[in-house]
This record gives C-alpha cells, sequence and structure tokens, in this order.
C-alpha cells in the first residue's frame, strides 16, 4: 500500500487541483483506483467484494475526497498569494476571430 500512497495516487491527480472534472471523469478515477488496488491486494471482480468493503479494509478514504483536498489546499494557496502574481490572474482566452464572407466571396458563390 505504501507503493500506491506514494506512487500510484500522486499520478492519477497530478493536475487535479485546476482540472474541472464531471462526474464521468471521476468516475474513471475511481475506476482506476480500484483496479489498481484489487491488484495490490489480490482481490478480483469475481470475489465479489464491494468497493466500500475494500477501502474501510485498508484504510482509504477514496479518489474523491483527496482529489477535493488538493483543490482546497491550490485554493488556499492562491488566496494567499500576492495578486501580481500570474497564477492568481484567470487566463486569458484567446479565441480565433470569427470567419465571415466578404461581400465578394458571397457574390461568387452565387
Amino acid at each position: 500500500m505504501k507503493f500506491y500512497k506514494v506512487v500510484a495516487r500522486p499520478s492519477l491527480l497530478y493536475g487535479s487541483e485546476t482540472w474541472v472534472t464531471t462526474k464521468r471523469d471521476m468516475t474513471g478515477l475511481e475506476a482506476a483506483e480500484l483496479r489498481f488496488i484489487r491488484s495490490v491486494t489480490g482481490y478480483t471482480r469475481l470475489d465479489k467484494i464491494r468497493s466500500e468493503v475494500i477501502r474501510k479494509e485498508l484504510e482509504n478514504s477514496g479518489i474523491q475526497d483527496l482529489k477535493l483536498k488538493y483543490k482546497q489546499n491550490w485554493i488556499n494557496h492562491l488566496e494567499r498569494m500576492d495578486n501580481t502574481r500570474l497564477p492568481k490572474h484567470p487566463q486569458l482566452q484567446t479565441s480565433r476571430k470569427k470567419r465571415s464572407w466578404t461581400p465578394q466571396e458571397t457574390m461568387a458563390m452565387r
């Protein structure tokens, strides 16, 4: 389990402080986490042991709780940061200009 806590879990959650996650994303993260935990503990899906039972046995809170903790730590970090720092400002969206037909192109299409 030490390998899971030191290597696997941080790899799954790398950069999660800034993610906007959907329910589908969280389901995928939880599935990957439990797939790893089951392989480490030797349980298979055929054993029909619920995820909650495995988590309770290993005293593991789940990846969703950890992701929320990471995000809260990032928000606290931003609040402490000086206002002149770049991460404090929202990213500027550079969108491309809307393409519109010129009158000559419109006439050529007719």
